[in-house]
């Protein structure tokens, strides 16, 4: 990791040309600040002044703070200690002895600004710290946080020999590769002026243009090659609103489909790192290592194709849902160690566990089912893409490719339709299961019409309560289930309807003596398909099966 923030510092670099140590040091400082409060100390008063709060007041006091090092000359409301003044005062060569006539002077004035959120700037004789003690500044980060060392050596990421080594590699918590630049004669790290800075460069360009938070974690994406087109890709956007001039993993939330594809424009490996901020450190907690451009393409590609009816892109939290079995909102999605394996699974096409799968996913769809989402629209996208990805075997024609997109695929008949899916329909208990559910669902049908007429389609048939999602999906309930469904097809009268006496017979001659066997959690899908299947040469509008969008 550090060897690949250095080399996209040498990039930034050339490109973007030189800047100042203050802004390649100084961190973004965060808080909801009202006002400036100047404190202008001259050789005979002192005079304090506010105005408007804005952001480079920390640049101009040269602030900097890790742990219990503090260097600069302004204050925070929440941090206005005696011995924080006192620090400052020295900053800016006031001597001490001036001490008790500012604390007293600012603490006459904070009754002004009971309840209002500020910050002190320490002035000297007019001018900011920045116009007087910068060079003090630079010193101080090169001595306390980059430890400048008198000693020689080669440098641990160049290997160019140096007559002065930095005890540093800029970032001051856990990273993946920490221990590679351990173990140095005399001192911790060993780098050379030019890759420290690199360093710096690269951790100010990643922390603005290659960071993101996405699914509720603190991500980066890092390239293994960086160079100018690559540059360009992160750092100005083609999509979304341009007016607002987000940089490309800022569009991640809303437009993830086509930042996903642009980032496999860049040609080169990335690396998915996540992980965990805080005050003084952070530390990456998962890793999703050398994902190849042309996996970013493929899943962009399939997330297009796999689209919602309203044409809305499918999203990896989505899938990420029925592959965790829960209703994880879009904003913590991420947030398991679980979550995250089957995101790497995704993005290198490694296999899922088939079982896994519909155990997960028919729990979700139980849930939903009952939330009033009855339909499996959500759940077919979500298991032809992971099929597509090279996560599950067995795919079906769900939707086709034409000349104006894709669109969902269109079966004039049940033979047509084993015919086209004979990939998933490897085996006759798969087709029994599917003409089963396509009986029950008929049989729903019959049902309501028996109790209140073709009028009355909206009446709960008994057929559709809670017990036939809580049975173990095994021979013994489709025997259950077909025993059922020929006792009501006497008592509504429809035994002679010819579609159903052959489904009936045609899913019992299939499903024979039971012998072979399928997940109970796959021939639950199965069924439930079966029953919300439209196979036909048209669609009756008023008896739509397919449902609305989830």
């Amino acid at each position: 990791m550090i060897e690949t923030i250095c080399d996209i510092g040498k990039i930034v670099r050339k490109t973007d040309g030189e800047i100042d140590l203050v802004d390649l040091w100084q961190k973004e400082e965060s808080g909801d600040y009202q006002l400036i409060l100047d404190v202008n100390i001259s050789d005979d008063s002192v005079r304090i002044n506010s105005r408007d709060f804005e952001k480079k007041v920390f640049r101009d006091g040269l602030l900097y703070s890790q742990g219990n090092w503090f260097v600069g000359a302004v204050l925070k409301k929440e941090s206005l200690k005696d011995s924080k003044i006192k620090d400052c005062l020295k900053f800016i060569d006031v001597p001490l002895d001036r001490f008790d006539e500012v604390k007293s002077l600012i603490d006459s004035s904070l009754k002004d600004y009971d309840g209002v959120n500020f910050v002190i700037l320490f002035w000297k004789n007019g001018q900011k710290p920045i116009e007087i003690v910068k060079n003090k500044f630079l010193r101080e980060i090169e001595k306390n946080g980059l430890k400048k060392e008198k000693l020689s050596g080669n440098c641990q990421i160049c290997n160019e020999y140096t007559d002065t080594l930095y005890d540093s590699i800029v970032y001051k918590c856990y990273t993946n590769d920490k221990e590679i630049f351990s173990n140095t004669d005399g001192i911790s790290y060993g780098i050379c002026k030019d890759c420290i800075f690199d360093v710096l460069y690269g951790r100010k360009h990643v922390n603005m243009f290659l960071s993101t938070w996405w699914g509720g974690s603190e991500i980066l994406f890092l390239p293994h090659t960086y160079n100018e087109e690559v540059k360009e890709i992160f750092e100005f956007s083609k999509i979304g609103d341009l007016r607002e001039g987000k940089n490309l993993l800022q569009q991640i939330r809303e437009n993830e489909c086509d930042v996903i594809n642009e980032i496999g424009k860049c040609g080169t490996d990335v690396d998915i790192l996540f992980y965990s901020a805080q005050k003084s450190e952070w530390k990456i907690t998962y890793n999703i290592k050398d994902v190849i451009p042309s996996r970013f393409s493929k899943i962009a590609e399939l997330e297009h194709k796999y689209q919602s009816k309203s044409g809305e892109n499918l999203a990896l939290w989505q899938v990420l849902a029925y592959l965790l079995g829960n209703s994880s909102k879009p904003s913590e999605i991420f947030n398991t160690n679980e979550a995250k394996n089957f995101l790497k699974n995704i993005f290198h096409g490694n296999k899922i566990n088939r079982n896994l799968f519909f155990s997960r996913s028919m729990s979700k769809y139980k849930h939903d089912y009952f939330e009033g989402y009855e339909n499996m629209f959500m759940l077919h996208r979500t298991y032809n893409f992971l099929v597509d990805c090279g996560c599950l075997d067995k795919g079906w024609c769900f939707v086709e490719q034409t000349s104006r997109g894709y669109s969902m695929v269109k079966y004039e008949d049940l033979e047509e339709f084993f015919d086209f899916n004979k990939g998933f329909f490897d085996s006759n208990i798969k087709k029994a299961w599917f003409l089963l559910g396509r009986l029950y669902g008929k049989m729903i049908q019959e049902s309501k019409s028996y109790k209140g007429g073709e009028d009355k389609q909206s009446n709960e048939s008994h057929l559709e309560k809670n017990f036939f999602f809580g049975r173990k999906y095994d021979f013994k309930t489709f025997v259950y289930f077909s025993n059922q469904c020929s006792e009501l097809m006497y008592k509504y009268g429809v035994q002679n309807k010819g579609y159903l006496k052959d489904l009936i017979s045609t899913s019992k001659e299939l499903m024979g003596a039971g012998d072979s066997k399928l997940s109970s959690d796959e021939a639950k899908y199965i069924f439930f398909w079966g029953m919300q299947q439209w196979i036909g040469k048209s669609k009756d509008s008023n008896n739509n099966n397919d449902g609305a969008d989830q």
